[in-house]
């Protein structure tokens, strides 16, 4: 399975939709087999879902994101998880042992990494799954 994660030096970008680095790791049998970093302008969402897309990437790993460029990204079928911040390694780590990533919800985010976007109730939207 291919993840991608919005980097910024050593941490996961603040926010997507003005990152310009990726990292996309392939990750198997819960061990990370590949990774490689790539620049991408994610200003473009038609070039930035291109990418995804060719990359094969089932996850998406980022700060902050806008609604649009987070509806297409879902509506690909990309599992997105917004609202994340920390160490890239260390989130890359619990990514790949299958954990969660609550423990990195960013600062003000009231369901402490327990939602995607889409379904928090900080974004104003109706949840679909009743689990946050």
């Amino acid at each position: 399975m291919n993840i991608a994660m919005t980097v910024w030096g050593d941490r996961v970008s603040p926010v997507l939709d003005c990152a310009r680095t990726l990292l996309v790791a392939e990750i198997d049998q819960d061990q990370i087999v590949n990774r490689r970093y790539q620049h991408f302008e994610a200003e473009s969402l038609a070039n930035m879902l291109r990418f995804l897309v060719q990359n094969g990437v089932k996850v998406l790993v980022c700060g902050a994101v806008s609604q649009e460029p987070a509806h297409c990204i879902e509506d690909l079928g990309i599992e997105l998880l917004p609202f994340v911040a920390g160490d890239v390694e260390t989130i890359l780590a619990v990514l790949a042992r299958r954990g969660s990533v609550a423990a990195f919800a960013m600062p003000g985010c009231r369901c402490k990494g327990r939602c995607r976007m889409l379904e928090c109730p900080v974004s104003q939207r109706k949840m679909r799954t009743g689990d946050a």
